[in-house]
């Protein structure tokens, strides 16, 4: 027969111990842990719920295609200047510009360039023209990058700009200009 211990009277062994010992309070960690779960789990659920109220609510952003008149602000060391001239955006994310009217109700000069817009309101568009009038803020040929977003009726912009006065003179810039802008009209060919 095989020998066998025996533990001495009053002595308990493991198994003992676990059936008699009491069950322990949850420690602090487990409780972190279990909280820390939860709140990742409800950080999820708020934000599918917030990003299913948003896709449901979604409302495409107006287009920049159609007529406009911006108020330019030609910010320079030696004072800003302000402009105003009608841009049209067309349909096929080309545009043309009108400079401010001369004395005789002609547009100082005529330019062009191209444009491109997202579902979220926001644009960017070149431009291009030719230098205005004798005295004008933009003695040169003018190219600028305008930034910005469409809000209803209205836009906002920045831009960079740069001027070539002639062709043996490097171009001077970028010169920082901000444009505010109305819609006229939707329709752009």
């Amino acid at each position: 027969m095989p020998e066998t211990t025996s533990a001495p009277a009053g002595a308990t062994t493991g198994a003992d111990t676990a059936r008699r010992r009491p069950p322990r309070p949850i420690t602090l960690r487990v409780l972190g842990v279990w909280l820390a779960v939860l709140a990742v789990l409800a950080g999820v659920g708020t934000a599918s719920a917030t990003a299913g109220e948003t896709s449901r609510h979604h409302v495409r952003a107006v287009s920049l295609a159609g007529t406009w008149d911006l108020t330019v602000t030609v910010h320079t060391p030696d004072g800003d200047s302000v402009a105003h001239s009608r841009f049209v955006f067309r349909a096929d994310h080309q545009l043309t510009v009108e400079g401010p009217a001369d004395e005789n109700g002609e547009p100082q000069f005529a330019g062009s360039g191209f444009w491109s817009d997202k579902n979220n309101g926001t644009f960017a568009f070149y431009v291009t023209h030719p230098p205005g009038p004798p005295g004008s803020p933009y003695p040169g040929k003018v190219e600028a990058v305008h930034m910005g977003r469409v809000s209803g009726q209205q836009f906002v912009s920045r831009a960079y700009a740069f001027v070539t006065p002639d062709a043996t003179v490097g171009p001077q810039g970028p010169i920082d200009v901000d444009a505010t802008a109305v819609r006229v009209s939707s329709a752009a060919g």
